[in-house]
């Protein structure tokens, strides 16, 4: 176990961020499973990367990673095992994804992945909606991994459950691969900016997916995977935790190289911080961010519900602002922690006027202290509390960092570069 030290800090500077990890993943699947060659520029490198580069080129694709890049010939959506047991590690998107994938094959492939995705990332809705198309799927894990999955999957209608956006992808994915068209049902959609990523790259393969409120998707033209040329953008997520640590540091740095990225939403909690007086300048033309002194204030109501990985960043924010209520938010208790009761458990541990409700929080100005606090093994969790710690004046210990690598492996490495106190 891995822990940080951390002391009070002023940043000043410029940093670069890692690119983005839910495109990174969308890229090497769709590459993977096309025809010919693509060549995906600037990809996130991280455990969950390395680990889906792993189950697809044991699948039958090649790939060849050239420092910051990666040249993948794709199968052509015809699966040549090399074994049967994949290990996704930590990633939930490439679990789900996967799953409803696979199950377009007449194959018996088990998927599993670390200790904390088998405790954390439960696959009962889409098990559900996939065993109505007659999948066999085996869970002795009560809907957790590891599973057994065995196809093809009928080519007819199915109704899914939303509230987790990648049930939905994986399944408009699955639906768009088959020779046939057919409906997706959704019960109760969330997380609608992550549906639409999806199905911009389901359309850039020439898909036809009418979307009707999100409830009701009729894929009348299939997807036609070809080899493509793309260049992984900016982590907007990811940027987040820097942003924040210069404003409530009251720093002022530049986030410099910028690929932005019209389909990450998370670029919009940048207007939820300025409607706190954060003085934040965005400059597109030049690729660039600069974070600027602010003196943060107001009391505000955010549905969270389509930004919701900044839901623990944002419980760190609002202990520098005088009101800061999230509502919307009960998917954050289904992420690689209960984000919504960590989060609240262990700002508490740092003097912070937090409370849970039911689907959200409501923070309030705090003065944060001195504690021993933990992860919980999630690498937001993990990034926040090294954020809050910037702000407190003896050493805060944060346990359990080694999860930090699952989106950005060299924070601790890039905020010293910035002044910070990391150890």
């Amino acid at each position: 176990m891995k822990n940080y030290f951390i002391k009070k800090s002023i940043l000043k500077g410029s940093i670069v961020i890692p690119p983005s990890k839910s495109q990174t993943v969308r890229a090497i699947i769709f590459a993977s499973f096309a025809k010919k060659e693509s060549l995906i520029k600037n990809f996130l490198k991280s455990k969950d990367t390395f680990a889906l580069i792993d189950i697809m080129k044991n699948i039958g694709a090649k790939i060849d990673i050239k420092k910051n890049n990666l040249k993948i010939v794709g199968i052509n959506k015809k699966i040549k095992l090399k074994k049967n047991v994949f290990d996704v590690n930590n990633s939930g998107i490439a679990f789900r994804f996967l799953s409803a994938i696979f199950a377009l094959f007449n194959k018996k492939i088990i998927l599993t992945g670390d200790k904390n995705l088998i405790k954390t990332r439960d696959l009962s809705p889409l098990i559900k909606s996939l065993s109505k198309l007659n999948a066999k799927i085996i869970s002795k894990n009560n809907g957790f991994a590891p599973i057994e999955i065995e196809g093809p999957i009928d080519e007819k209608d199915v109704e899914i459950l939303g509230e987790d956006s990648q049930f939905v992808s994986s399944l408009l994915i699955a639906k768009a691969l088959q020779k046939k068209g057919s409906i997706l049902y959704v019960k109760n959609p969330m997380e609608k900016p992550y549906v639409d990523m999806t199905i911009n790259w389901l359309k850039k393969f020439n898909a036809k997916i009418i979307n009707e409120n999100y409830e009701k998707f009729i894929i009348e033209k299939k997807a036609n995977l070809q080899g493509f040329v793309y260049q992984v953008p900016s982590d907007f997520s990811t940027m987040l935790f820097v942003i924040v640590a210069s404003l409530i540091t009251n720093s002022e740095i530049t986030i410099e190289n910028i690929i932005f990225d019209e389909d990450q939403k998370d670029f919009l909690v940048i207007d939820i911080l300025k409607s706190f007086n954060a003085n934040i300048i965005v400059d597109k033309q030049n690729n660039k961010i600069d974070i600027k002194k602010s003196i943060l204030k107001g009391i505000k109501t955010v549905d969270i519900n389509d930004n919701i990985d900044a839901v623990p960043i944002l419980a760190v924010f609002g202990c520098f602002v005088d009101e800061l209520t999230i509502t919307n938010a009960k998917v954050a208790k289904f992420k690689e922690s209960n984000r919504l009761v960590v989060i609240t458990k262990e700002l508490k541990k740092l003097n912070a006027n937090i409370e849970q409700t039911n689907e959200g929080l409501i923070i309030k100005r705090s003065t944060l202290k001195k504690a021993i606090v933990s992860s919980h093994m999630d690498h937001r969790i993990a990034l926040s509390l090294i954020v809050a710690a910037l702000t407190i004046d003896e050493s805060c210990e944060v346990q359990d960092v080694n999860c930090i690598d699952k989106t950005y492996k060299n924070f601790k490495k890039d905020l010293n570069l910035l002044g910070a106190k990391i150890i």
